[in-house]
């Protein structure tokens, strides 16, 4: 067996080598587990919770670390500037994924088992939130204030002690 292959949650199929198999914890344990297996050759995987457009950035992801470890992470993000502190690669990478895929991906990258990614794609979030303040956090998710008047007005005094 020189692949697996992965089912998305819409039924696309696709292939992954078994060394980038092996970045994802969840996929080595599977792995695993069909050792015994007397048919090992057509491994299929399916994954009910992760969409075919976030199975291929996992892929692509994996793909690239298989041969390498990824850069640790800063934490906290040292800055909003994503490239003063990434890879390249890295950079690149997780820019091209839109705010609302990011979170998908962190999900599936949790499920899987694979902590450089789902490092990754928190830290895209940390910097688009960091110096950021809650209106601004809540326009950006379309999200209502959930405090009563009072509430905002005891907040409003705590900010300027």
């Amino acid at each position: 067996m020189d692949s697996i292959t992965l089912i998305s949650a819409d039924n696309h199929k696709i292939k992954l080598d078994l060394k980038s198999a092996q970045k994802s914890s969840m996929l080595k344990q599977k792995l695993l587990d069909t050792v015994g297996r007397k048919n090992k050759t057509n491994l299929e995987i399916q994954l009910k919770d992760i969409k075919y457009d976030i199975l291929k950035l996992i892929v692509e992801y994996l793909n690239y670390y298989k041969n390498k470890t990824p850069k640790e992470i800063p934490k906290p993000v040292p800055s909003e500037s994503l490239n003063a502190f990434l890879d390249d690669w890295d950079y690149e990478f997780i820019n091209k994924i839109d705010l609302d895929n990011i979170f998908d991906l962190m999900n599936a990258a949790s499920n899987l088992g694979i902590q450089g990614l789902l490092d990754l794609a928190s830290t895209k979030v940390a910097s688009i939130l960091k110096n950021k303040g809650i209106e601004d956090i809540r326009n950006m998710f379309n999200g209502g204030c959930d405090l009563s008047q009072k509430e905002l007005n005891e907040y409003a005094q705590l900010e300027n002690l």
